[in-house]
């Protein structure tokens, strides 16, 4: 193995500089998640998830622990910018969790287990996720209302 191939195996990818900087923050700021939850927008459960590296954390939310833990700001917005190149060099979608935006949002789907045995939920091709959100409960709603209409009944009575 070449001195070059060496350096690469042993320098830690942006993504994971990132987490261990969010794990000192945290450490040396005294804070529990919840404590850290109080002071951000964010649920207790997604700050253990991002600190702990389990899922890759919003530019929004890194810029939030800083200002809470008292961290250096730009440090960490550059290390979630290398992170989030590497990330979107890879094929995985941009702007962390749910395009950058609060958690939840984005689109569901079966855990895959990634390189390094991280889980992480398997993309699906927007267009298939919206045909199968969307159809089914319109389907649904409509054979309701055809159904009713059939079969004389009123849903909604005056006077009643």
């Amino acid at each position: 193995m070449g001195s070059r191939q060496a350096a690469e195996n042993t320098t830690p990818a942006p993504a994971g500089e990132l987490t261990r900087e969010l794990q000192l923050l945290k450490a040396r700021s005294g804070l529990t998640y919840a404590g850290i939850s109080e002071r951000t927008h964010y649920a207790k459960s997604s700050w253990e998830r991002w600190v702990n590296g389990k899922q890759f954390p919003p530019r929004d939310a890194v810029e939030s622990i800083a200002g809470v833990c008292a961290g250096d700001t730009g440090r960490l917005l550059d290390l979630w910018n290398r992170a989030e190149a590497c990330r979107t060099a890879h094929g995985e979608p941009a702007g962390g969790a749910a395009g950058g935006a609060a958690e939840g949002r984005a689109a569901a789907g079966p855990a895959a287990v990634g390189a390094g045995g991280s889980v992480r939920a398997a993309r699906t091709d927007g267009r298939l996720g919206y045909l199968l959100r969307t159809p089914v409960p319109l389907g649904l709603t409509v054979a309701a209302g055809v159904a009713l209409a059939v079969t004389g009944r009123r849903v909604f009575r005056r006077g009643a």
